[in-house]
């Protein structure tokens, strides 16, 4: 064990520290002269949405879509767009389908709760795995994924696709020009009665569309969260049975704020699904209205109508040669990184404090008191340890200094 380990983390009865390796499977980098192999897991909505982007990819093929439900996979093929259906295989556990058929890569749509265990599954057979977001159901899951890609050395990739809007990037280089910020906020305002699960779901805004403005927030400003306060509201015409309408202001670090607002209870005046955007900095502010070019500015007038020459530029750019974007651009950086040997953006690494910002403001929304990040964080240590069935995998999540210290390491 790591001399510098956590005094408070329980001992590892007669375990022995071992050195990761990675199992038998996929070889890596992968090779560039053919689109890359891929099966999807989930044949839902989103696993239906997944494999029409990857029959349109120019960088992967559908070899196989996987789903406990008999005729599940076979719906998902037929509305794909692929040319032969029957030449997609199918079955009902996506690993087992990847192996057979030589898969280079999982893409794991499932409902969160089968997110670890497929993707755990998945990483020891040596494939590696473009995930949806959540990462997994839970936070000490989640440290727990983080353990076995390190045990094994397989890539795992969140698919946290607003960071690949054009716009996101542009503010993010802004920021990086004439930052740092003090101020960021994100306002959400969508009318929406969603069916199915959401409707009793505890905190039902957060946990869908909150971290993809944590994300973006995290991204935009290259800062992390220190702690948050959130509040939640049910008011009487709300169809769920718990708060879609929540405020949740976050402390980063260095002393900047980041504050969202976010409701599916409000009618008229509705908001793009990314929100609408304003960010104040020592050098400059902007705003982005959550779809068209955002507005930057300075106290410098000529530094300023550069800014809105560059981003009509870009703007018209776009237009004539559109960028990928969303899921579609979450595949393309997942293969490019195979086959360029690095490590993706949005690894699992990357994204967890993301995912933590969700459960803080959960926590803060349900105790009604202001959440520190680290402590939660090695909280939910203590509860993954706990629950690590894996001796080798619990013996990695023992040696962290820290959650926080661990998140650097890929």
């Amino acid at each position: 064990m790591r001399s510098d380990a956590r005094s408070d983390i329980p001992p590892d009865d007669g375990a022995s520290t071992r050195t990761a390796t990675r199992p038998g499977g996929v070889a890596l980098p992968l090779p560039a002269d053919r689109p890359a192999r891929v099966v999807v897991v989930g044949a839902g909505l989103m696993g239906s949405w997944w494999a029409r982007e990857i029959v349109a990819s120019d960088v992967a093929e559908l070899v196989g879509v996987a789903d406990l439900v008999e005729g599940a996979p076979e719906k998902v093929i037929a509305q794909s767009g692929v040319e032969d259906p029957a030449a997609i295989a199918t079955g009902a556990d996506g690993v087992e389908l990847a192996l057979a058929t030589g898969a280079d890569l999982l893409v794991n749509p499932t409902v969160p709760l089968a997110h670890h265990p497929v993707t755990v599954k998945a990483l020891h057979a040596g494939i590696p795995v473009l995930g949806e977001k959540p990462v997994t159901e839970t936070l000490p899951e989640a440290l727990s994924l983080m353990a076995h890609t390190e045990l094994t050395g397989v890539p795992v990739m969140v698919s946290q696709s607003r960071r690949f809007f054009p716009q996101v990037r542009r503010l993010r280089d802004f920021v990086a020009e004439h930052g740092p910020t003090v101020m960021t906020s994100a306002f959400f305002s969508l009318f929406v009665e969603h069916e199915g699960f959401r409707r009793s779901q505890d905190h039902p805004l957060l946990r869908d569309m909150g971290i993809h403005a944590f994300d973006a927030a995290r991204f935009i400003t290259g800062t992390d969260p220190v702690a948050v306060t959130a509040v939640g509201a049910r008011p009487k015409w709300s169809v769920y049975a718990h708060d879609a309408t929540v405020t949740a202001t976050f402390e980063m670090e260095g002393g900047a704020l980041f504050a969202y607002h976010g409701t599916w209870n409000a009618r008229g005046l509705p908001t793009w699904w990314n929100g609408e955007w304003r960010i104040g900095a020592q050098h400059g502010s902007a705003t982005w209205d959550g779809t068209g070019a955002p507005v930057l500015g300075t106290e410098d007038e000529e530094v300023t109508a550069r800014l809105q020459a560059e981003t009509e530029v870009e703007r018209v750019a776009a237009e004539a040669a559109p960028e990928k974007d969303q899921i579609a651009a979450s595949l393309v950086e997942f293969v490019s990184a195979l086959r360029e040997g690095r490590t993706p953006m949005c690894e699992v690494h990357e994204n967890l404090l993301s995912f933590a910002m969700v459960e803080a403001a959960v926590a803060s929304v349900d105790s009604g008191t202001r959440i520190e990040i680290d402590p939660l964080l090695e909280q939910a240590r203590l509860e993954a340890i706990a629950a690590e069935t894996d001796d080798d995998a619990r013996e990695i999540l023992r040696s962290w200094p820290s959650v926080r210290e661990a998140l650097s390491r890929p």
